[in-house]
C-alpha cells in the first residue's frame, strides 16, 4: 500500500501527476477552516458558506500546477476564499447588506447586571454585532481574532499592506462598539469577549 503524502506540495504533486483522489484528502485539510471563515464573513448564512466554500475548492482545484510550491498553501486557499467571498458579496449588493433583522435588537438586552450575562450570550452578541459590520471590516476581524491570522498573513490574503490591516482592524473595533452602544448593550463586556473569543471558537458554529 502506498503511502500517502505527508506535506501539502507533495500531495499537490502527486494530484498533479495524476493521482486525483488526493485531491479529497488536500479538502479534509482545509475545507473546514475555509468553511468556518466564510461562514462569519457571509453573515452566519449556512447556505451561503457552503456554495462558496464549494466554489473555493474548485478553484483551488483548477489553478493547482499554478502554485508555488515553495510558499505555504494555507495563504493561496484563503486568498481564493477572500475572492470568491467577495464576488459573493457583490452579486447581493442591491440587498440588505446585513441579514439581521433591527428588530433582533430589542430582545438582545434588558439593562441586566453585566454579572448575569452568560459567556454563550456575550458571544452570540459578538456574532450578530460583526453580522452589522461592512464587509471589508468584518472580514479582518474574522481573520485576526477567530482564524488567528497575523497583520502580514491578513495583508497576503487580501492582497494589501499590513498598515491597511491594522486600519481596517481600528476601524472595525470602533464600529462594533459604536453599533453595540447603539443597541444599548453592556460594551465593556460584550466587546471585551472579542479579545478572547478565540478560546472558545470551536463552539460558536452549531
Amino acid at each position: 500500500m502506498n503511502k500517502l503524502p505527508d506535506s501539502d506540495a507533495d500531495l499537490i504533486r502527486s494530484i498533479i501527476s495524476g493521482n486525483k483522489d488526493n485531491f479529497q484528502i488536500l479538502m479534509e485539510r482545509y475545507q473546514q477552516k475555509i468553511f468556518a471563515y466564510l461562514y462569519r464573513f457571509l453573515y452566519q448564512n449556512r447556505e451561503a458558506a457552503e456554495d462558496v466554500t464549494q466554489s473555493v475548492f474548485l478553484k483551488v482545484y483548477q489553478n493547482l500546477a499554478s502554485v508555488n510550491l515553495d510558499l505555504p498553501l494555507q495563504p493561496w486557499i484563503y486568498r481564493i476564499a477572500h475572492n470568491e467571498a467577495a464576488n459573493h458579496i457583490r452579486t447581493i449588493s442591491r440587498k440588505k447588506e446585513s441579514q439581521f433583522d433591527d428588530s433582533q435588537w430589542e430582545n438582545l438586552s434588558d439593562g441586566s447586571n453585566p454579572d448575569e450575562l452568560s459567556k454563550k450570550e456575550d458571544q452570540q452578541l459578538v456574532q450578530k454585532t460583526l453580522q452589522k459590520l461592512k464587509p471589508k471590516y468584518r472580514e479582518v476581524i474574522v481573520l485576526h481574532y477567530f482564524e488567528e491570522k497575523s497583520y502580514e498573513e491578513i495583508a497576503q490574503i487580501l492582497g494589501s499592506s499590513t498598515n491597511s490591516v491594522g486600519t481596517l482592524l481600528r476601524r472595525g473595533r470602533q464600529q462594533m462598539q459604536k453599533l453595540l452602544k447603539n443597541a444599548g448593550l453592556m460594551v465593556s463586556i460584550v466587546f471585551g469577549n472579542l479579545f478572547c473569543i478565540h478560546l472558545t471558537k470551536g463552539r460558536l458554529i452549531n
